[in-house]
């Protein structure tokens, strides 16, 4: 455990939490923590508990997820009180108020921080992120610290230069401090004025011009907020700085741009966020930063279940190039994940989704994200990081799963599928299939890929379709290409039952496999495959064709689980 050294500044962190579902997490004092969920869960509640939780007891009501803050209280509060600013009553200046030392000391001791709470814990609700752009009163710079973002830029020029080099990246303009208006430092946006000979930042030549640009404090939210946190995040001393939904007003790419800002801050104090963005969440993990923990809140009555997804877990997701850059991470927010193997099947799943008349299945589905993770190769990567973080989870697979026995069995370990319960039916299989596998002889396989070979004209590269259609050539002389095309219906007697047991045990845990064998066998009237297929599918009567029945009754299967 750390010391506390008197010549050490004071600084407070959170070591652990422990919230009512009786999990109790560690905390890392550059630690950046993330609270996800679904709406309603209690993300914003949780900082407001964090923050509470600091002051007396009886000034707040009973906390609702947060039952336990265990905290570190660093250094000596004498040298803050010592290097602090008096009044004629002999009161300290700590941030903005005036305090009596007696309780200074005392509220530091019993671990209560009370008034000095906001020069510690800075909470940023949506309220004061925005207020933070307006104007602030001007100070004697030279006798009194500064209590506000704006003035901290207004002594400090690097740190206006830094935070306008990041508001830049985000609306391609400046920020720029006005430090000749008199009793205000408005702050405002575009391009600096360039000084001409003979001018300062206070010449009225170069103030003229500077004055010609909006201020910040007049422009829209998503602006202010961007703004606003970005001067409460940079210029603070505080130890702990909680943000609620920092991607408030702000598109997309600037939310992903302000977790990556946030990620590379300086790691000297603790971050926690509550957010709803996917975005924010791809910026903080785009900056490669060690300490981020993601922590998901699913809501069970009156019970807040937190699930943590730690670094080491991030990361196994994160270094996948094509999960990166899917939606996958949308998962955190909605209550089911149905994962499957590509785009495809994602959009066809959705669409007849979107078709079923039962009200409870659409009460369910409102909440159901489909996301593929490119192969079935990666499904038990995808499946084990969501299920980490508590998300309830539907995998959905082709048949041919079923013949590759490290494959099927790497999904099912993910899912918690005792492997034992499968192995002897997943053996009736493979031996049913083992003696089909030859439907052509050697004699028509040469003959066929022969005649792929002797429409390439002599002299060319080889073509990359000749080389698929020899691919589906050798695919076709085992018999998982027939399976894919029957479905089940190709198991009879053992294989069948076997099939069946392997199916039920899955469903129980989550794995979906494709009755009728891959995708474009639930609509046979198409001969297409792949997009154009889909397209075909998608412009039939999704609702009451006959021919999709089999996939409604299995979309319907998903959403019930």
């Amino acid at each position: 455990m750390e010391s506390e050294e008197s010549s050490q500044r004071p600084e407070v962190f959170v070591k652990s939490i422990t919230f009512n579902d009786e999990h109790t997490f560690e905390f890392n004092r550059s630690d950046t923590v993330v609270f996800t969920g679904t709406n309603n869960s209690g993300k914003s509640q949780v900082l407001k508990e964090i923050y509470n939780s600091f002051h007396s007891k009886d000034a707040y009501a009973l906390p609702k997820i947060v039952i336990k803050v265990d905290n570190n209280f660093l250094g000596g509060i004498d040298l803050l009180i010592s290097n602090a600013k008096r009044n004629i009553k002999g009161e300290c200046l700590i941030g903005n108020l005036y305090l009596n030392e007696h309780y200074i000391r005392s509220w530091w001791n019993t671990r209560r921080l009370n008034a000095i709470c906001e020069y510690f814990i800075n909470y940023l609700n949506t309220e004061k992120r925005l207020s933070s752009s307006n104007s602030p009163d001007s100070f004697d710079s030279i006798n009194m610290p500064p209590q506000h973002p704006i003035q901290y830029l207004y002594v400090d020029d690097e740190k206006e230069k830094e935070l306008s080099r990041y508001f830049y990246c985000a609306f391609n303009m400046n920020l720029i401090v006005d430090r000749g208006a008199g009793n205000i430092i408005p702050l405002f946006v575009g391009n600096s004025p360039e000084f001409n000979e003979g001018e300062d930042r206070v010449s009225k030549s170069y103030r003229e011009r500077l004055i010609q640009l909006p201020k910040l404090q007049e422009q829209g939210d998503g602006m202010r907020s961007f703004a606003g946190i970005l001067l409460d995040t940079f210029t603070s001393q505080h130890s702990i700085t909680l943000i609620d939904e920092p991607e408030a007003f702000l598109h997309p790419p600037q939310a992903r741009l302000l977790g990556k800002m946030l990620a590379e801050t300086p790691n000297n104090r603790q971050l926690f966020v509550s957010t709803h963005s996917e975005d924010f969440i791809k910026g903080l993990l785009n900056a490669n930063n060690e300490n981020v923990k993601i922590i998901r809140i699913n809501r069970d009555k009156n019970i807040n279940k937190m699930s943590i997804l730690k670094n080491d877990d991030i990361k196994l997701l994160w270094n996948d190039s094509i999960l990166r850059y899917s939606n996958i991470l949308s998962g955190l927010f909605h209550s089911k994940v149905v994962i499957c193997e590509s785009d495809n099947d994602c959009r066809f799943y959705q669409a007849i989704m979107d078709t079923l008349d039962n009200e409870d299945n659409k009460k369910i589905s409102s909440d159901i994200l489909f996301t593929h993770c490119g192969g079935k190769q990666r499904l038990k990567t995808v499946t084990k990081a969501l299920k980490a973080l508590n998300v309830k989870i539907v995998t959905i697979a082709d048949i041919d799963v079923l013949d590759d026995k490290n494959t099927l069995q790497s999904i099912t370990d993910s899912l918690n599928i005792d492997w034992g319960t499968i192995n002897s039916s997943w053996n009736i299989i493979n031996n049913y299939v083992k003696p089909q596998k030859s439907e052509l002889n050697g004699d028509n396989i040469k003959k066929e890929i022969r005649e792929i070979v002797d429409i390439i004209p002599d002299g060319c590269s080889f073509p990359q379709k000749s080389a698929n259609e020899i691919k589906k050539v050798l695919k076709s002389s085992t018999a998982w290409l027939k399976i894919k095309e029957t479905g089940k219906a190709f198991f009879k007697g053992k294989g069948y039952n076997a099939f069946n047991e392997i199916d039920n045990i899955c469903k129980r845990k989550g794995l979906f496999i494709v009755p009728v064998g891959e995708l474009e066998q639930f609509y046979k009237v198409s001969a297409s495959h792949g997009s154009k297929w889909l397209n075909e599918v998608l412009e039939t009567d999704l609702k009451n064709s006959n021919e999709l029945k089999a996939a409604r009754e299995f979309v319907d299967e998903i959403i019930k689980y």
